[in-house]
């Protein structure tokens, strides 16, 4: 959709335009009448210019319009399609609806009116709102003085909207409506299932699927071209918003779509992409998260100074730094740059936090798993913890520790890692490698497995090429197979590891699980006893940086020490 600003703009300075279009991108399925922020930016123009400011929104929730008029009315042949509500200030008076107001109601195809009065500081001072009843009158609302009161309002308009429109009945959260697409091959009907599960994640609901049997990526569109004409009417059937293609497209493939289809055209990477943004809290997970951004978006630029042309709220657009977005080339590597850097200072800290863990002795096991198999419920299982376990995809984005003691009084420390995805994109690969080395240096890997889910197999090999793509293939392995309490006896293809089957709801397999732990934290560590001279300071140095020191005893002639220490270690001891 183009976004213009229409009706009287003469005299507007640019900037003042440009709040006027930026209404275009607010969304936030509030429940309200508008976004907050839509209220803000008409009441603060309006008082700047004393004009008033027209804003036609749809059932969905999305702006259709924006327009500016005089003091006193908004002037333009635009016909509102059915369901749709007007927000308007009132700049030079109430906030009362007028006569016009009421007639203009009564006789368009709008579901509501909404009219503002505005305080000194441009800010919103009263709102009416009116809708119709069953006999097609104007029944009236307000005063409100808060935007949230207009909640009930809405509910109230829900009820009537199908009496005034003879339309679908609207939400108060109405999220994107996506069709999903894919080609046909052996995993299809679990990626396209996982697909419309990230959809969800991505605050999306998948409407319909469409999977064509082809063996290959056309090179143009993906699927044939007599597929995308079958696309074309599945979303104009469904009303879709957006289309996401379960492969990585090329940037020649997603604007030949979307010059097919007129509609937003996303592929896997960019949920993916989205899904981690809206998870990103700490400061390194923003970072890593605007990393992979930038490295997916910057080879879809298609020239020096050329803007996105998709930053228009919604699936795929959110994400640290998403108003800086639209910039050309060099920019966008100085941003890169900087965050690589910020980034390998990251890998610095983590690197001599791992060193402490060392001096310490802990044996370290790190969680990797499928999304959503049960890592961080494990976690809190095994150290009474209340690490956030959620029954959603990538609830986990930022790395947790938490320390335990094993069977044998061992110390263990227990990293929480991401979840891992079929077709898991590359550059989110590269720009986590600072949370994915806690896999790569761990003395051993958890492999938790949704022992629940019919894809099981699938996504345990997914697991094991991840692991070995990321340099953690030669790392000891326990399958963990979670979720028995749903599935009594999984079945699981075989592998070399030892496995575990558990449920963290009933604590069903614990016991099995802690003994394979407390086996390869014996078989990583051996207890010696020395006696070291006071002299060689070199050798206790060494011990102290190394090795737990279980017990030490001065005998007069030399220190009686009994330590635990690496197993590989042990050949650098010079004794």
């Amino acid at each position: 959709m183009e976004k213009i600003v229409y009706g009287n703009t003469e005299g507007l300075k640019k900037s003042t335009l440009d709040i006027l279009l930026s209404i275009y991108d607010d969304y936030d399925g509030s429940g309200y009448y508008c976004t907050q922020d839509t209220l803000d930016k008409i009441c603060s123009v309006s008082s700047d210019t004393k004009r008033e400011i027209a804003v036609y929104i749809n059932k969905r929730n999305r702006v259709e319009m924006v327009a500016v008029g005089d003091s006193e009315l908004v002037r333009t042949d635009y016909r509102p399609e059915r369901g749709m509500r007007l927000i308007h200030t009132h700049p030079s008076g109430s906030a009362n609806l007028s006569a016009v107001d009421m007639e203009t109601l009564r006789t368009s195809a709008l579901s509501a009116m909404a009219a503002v009065s505005i305080n000194r500081d441009g800010r919103m001072h009263m709102m009416y709102l009116a809708c119709l009843d069953e006999y097609n009158q104007p029944v009236l609302f307000g005063p409100y003085k808060k935007l949230s009161q207009t909640q009930s309002f809405m509910d109230i308009l829900k009820d009537t909207y199908n009496t005034k429109n003879d339309e679908t009945e609207i939400t108060r959260k109405e999220s994107e409506r996506v069709v999903a697409v894919g080609l046909n091959s052996a995993y299809s009907a679990p990626l396209m299932e996982e697909l419309a599960a990230l959809i969800s994640a991505a605050g999306g609901t998948c409407v319909a699927s469409v999977v064509q049997n082809k063996d290959q990526p056309d090179p143009a569109y993906y699927i044939g071209k007599g597929k995308i004409i079958e696309l074309l009417h599945t979303c104009a059937r469904y009303q879709a918003d957006t289309v996401v293609f379960d492969d990585e497209l090329t940037s020649s493939q997603q604007s030949n779509i979307e010059a097919e289809l007129n509609v937003k055209v996303l592929d896997r990477t960019a949920v993916i992409l989205d899904i981690f943004a809206k998870r990103a809290f700490t400061n390194e997970g923003k970072l890593q998260v605007e990393l992979a951004m930038l490295g997916y978006i910057y080879p879809r630029l298609t020239g020096k100074g050329q803007v996105l042309s998709r930053l228009g709220g919604g699936i795929g657009t959110r994400g640290p730094g998403e108003t800086k977005l639209e910039t050309d080339r060099r920019h966008i590597r100085r941003r890169m740059t900087y965050l690589k850097e910020q980034l390998n200072k990251v890998d610095k800290r983590r690197t001599l936090l791992r060193d402490n863990k060392s001096r310490k002795s802990f044996f370290t096991f790190a969680i990797a798993g499928y999304t959503n198999a049960g890592k961080s419920t494990l976690l809190n299982a095994l150290t009474d913890s209340d690490v956030m376990a959620e029954d959603m995809l990538f609830a986990t984005l930022d790395p947790s520790a938490r320390s335990m003691k094993l069977k044998s009084n061992k110390d263990a420390m227990l990293i929480d890692t991401v979840g891992f995805i079929s077709k898991l994109p590359v550059k989110l690969v590269e720009a986590f490698k600072s949370t994915l080395d806690e896999i790569r240096y761990a003395d051993c890997i958890l492999h938790v497995i949704d022992g629940a889910s019919k894809d099981a197999d699938m996504q345990m090999n997914e697991v094991y090429s991840i692991l070995k793509s990321i340099g953690a293939g030669h790392i000891p392995v326990i399958e963990v197979v979670n979720k028995t309490d749903l599935v009594k006896e999984p079945l699981l293809q075989a592998t070399p590891y030892p496995r575990a089957y558990i449920s963290c709801v009933t604590g069903e397999g614990m016991e099995t699980l802690l003994d394979l732990m407390d086996k390869a934290a014996k078989d990583k560590h051996v207890c010696m006893k020395l006696n070291v001279d006071y002299a060689d300071g070199k050798l206790l140095s060494f011990i102290h940086s190394n090795a737990k020191v279980l017990s030490k005893r001065d005998t007069g002639e030399n220190i009686e020490m009994e330590i635990e220490i690496s197993a590989e270690l042990v050949s650098k001891l010079d004794i």
